[in-house]
């Protein structure tokens, strides 16, 4: 199969990261979180009075992004028509928030359906191996190496490799699993080639910002109603957007009416078998399935232990800000978070069972060629031009499709709120599928860990509260409102 070449494709977008200032520079809420100081002396004369200033020490940065791309290809078979959904979701522009979702997760590339695995060379090292090449010892040869008809007077038929699963069955779309997501100053560009239970969550938040209620509508007014004029392609025949855009919809459409589309159902027993969540729409349904209690406890008692352990290391650095020795923060405090994330990270495996990682799979593919939809589609819908940005335009299309009332302009932003958990509990969970949390040493590597991913916690507790009114910081125990 030919596949895109790299000159091809738009670059992605570069990570840019904000300026960092000195420890001098920086105000003393900012340090108070983050490593402890060192005592140094001003430099003087002989007669001059030694000055003690506070520094702060660079602890070793826990390098989770490399590891994670480290991590091998795992078995799937894409949701039919992947290319044709996403393929107004990847424009030129880098700054495209549609784009930057696209990039976390995907990359234009012909798609391997079986995965590979680990094996070691003679001297021990580790070699990647394609579960593609041990299928002859699984299936027969005839089957994998299928003779062309016979003819009149032809010579001897002869055999090719044939692939297996056929694209009759599964789809081998020109996407795969590549994404940039959770990367780091050190690892810009980490190719995550599979996905996570953290990924589930980034769904999950993203589905509450009516995503596909959204979708919905726009797809009932393409197929039914006919309430925006939106154009099938014929309107103007020298505009190939339009006609993009009404395959894409016309894909939709199909999959919807076939039942191969993502489903509410579909979501619904994945949240509830991986994450002890439940959907607004998933509720309706009284689902009947089992429930993982043990990750929505324990991830949302992880948030509350990290928490406290910040509070336990700002009260350090101000102790040793007064006196000496200094004090280092709780030992209690980190044992405790070793044992959450002990529990936890077990409760990670329901994601690997069943049609779980397909479900997820599929949501994110409708979940960003919907966004992209939305996008294109703004100024029919009534959408003001200027409204480029999906946290602008996404809330403005779930006022106009779902409910059904001028574009209102509130405090709070639910985009933007959604966004920011998704993103930071995904990211949290991601770090925890490959770091050492037993290594609860002083400035070990679960120390070194939480001091890098403090603004990732605080954000997700800040905004949560703002969603829901409930605050993460007050209790491990704390009754969410996403909890079945």
């Amino acid at each position: 199969m030919a596949t895109d070449s790299p000159d091809q494709q738009p670059p992605r977008p570069a990570e840019q990261t904000a300026g960092q200032r000195t420890p001098a520079q920086q105000p003393a809420a900012a340090q108070s979180g983050s490593n402890p100081p060192q005592a140094i002396n001003a430099p003087g004369g002989p007669n001059t009075p030694q000055t003690t200033i506070l520094q702060q020490a660079e602890l070793p940065r826990v390098d989770t992004a490399a590891r994670l791309g480290k991590l091998l290809r795992r078995t799937v078979a894409f949701p039919p028509c992947a290319d044709e959904l996403l393929a107004l979701a990847r424009v030129t522009d880098p700054n495209d928030d549609v784009t930057r979702f696209f990039d976390e997760y995907f990359e234009f590339r012909r798609h391997q359906t079986l995965g590979e695995y680990t094996t070691r060379n003679p001297d021990g090292a580790p070699v990647p191996r394609q579960l593609a090449d041990d299928l002859p010892s699984v299936l027969d040869r005839s089957l994998l190496f299928c003779r062309e008809s016979d003819q009149p007077g032809a010579p001897a038929p002869e055999q090719r490799r044939g692939r297996w699963p056929s694209d009759c069955c599964f789809c081998t779309p020109c996407v795969t699993l590549d994404g940039n997501r959770n990367s780091s100053p050190t690892t810009t560009d980490p190719q995550l080639k599979r996905l996570f239970i953290g990924d589930l969550v980034w769904l999950f938040y993203f589905e509450r910002m009516s995503i596909f209620q959204i979708l919905g509508a726009i797809l009932d007014t393409y197929a039914s109603n006919g309430r925006f004029p939106i154009s099938n392609g014929s309107i103007d025949a020298g505009f190939v957007r339009d006609d993009v855009v009404a395959l894409v919809l016309e894909a939709m459409v199909r999959q919807t009416k076939t039942g191969l589309s993502s489903t509410v159902r579909d979501r619904g027993c994945t949240y509830r078998t991986c994450l002890g969540w439940v959907s607004d729409a998933g509720r309706k349904l009284n689902l009947d399935t089992e429930v993982n209690t043990g990750f929505n406890v324990q991830f949302h008692k992880f948030i509350y232990t990290a928490l406290e352990f910040y509070k336990d290391r700002r009260l350090a650095v101000a102790i040793q800000g007064a006196a000496a020795p200094a004090a280092q923060p709780s030992v209690a405090t980190l044992i405790s978070i070793r044992d959450t994330i002990d529990v936890l990270k077990k409760r990670f495996e329901m994601f690997d069972y069943g049609r779980n990682y397909n479900n997820a799979l599929s949501g994110i593919v409708w979940v960003i060629g919907g966004m992209a939809i939305v996008r294109e589609l703004r100024t029919t819908l009534g959408i003001p031009p200027a409204y480029s940005s999906t946290h602008e335009f996404i809330p403005a299309a779930y006022d106009l499709l779902v409910l059904k009332r001028p574009i209102s302009y509130s405090e709070m932003n639910r985009f933007d709120l959604n966004r920011t958990c998704a993103e930071n509990g995904r990211d949290l969970l991601l770090d925890l599928e490959v770091i050492n949390h037993n290594d609860t040493s002083p400035r070990g590597e679960l120390e070194n860990w939480l001091v890098q991913v403090e603004g990732k916690v605080e954000a997700y507790r800040t905004a949560y509260r703002a969603l829901t009114g409930v605050d993460l910081g007050t209790s491990a125990t704390a009754a969410v409102s996403q909890a079945v």
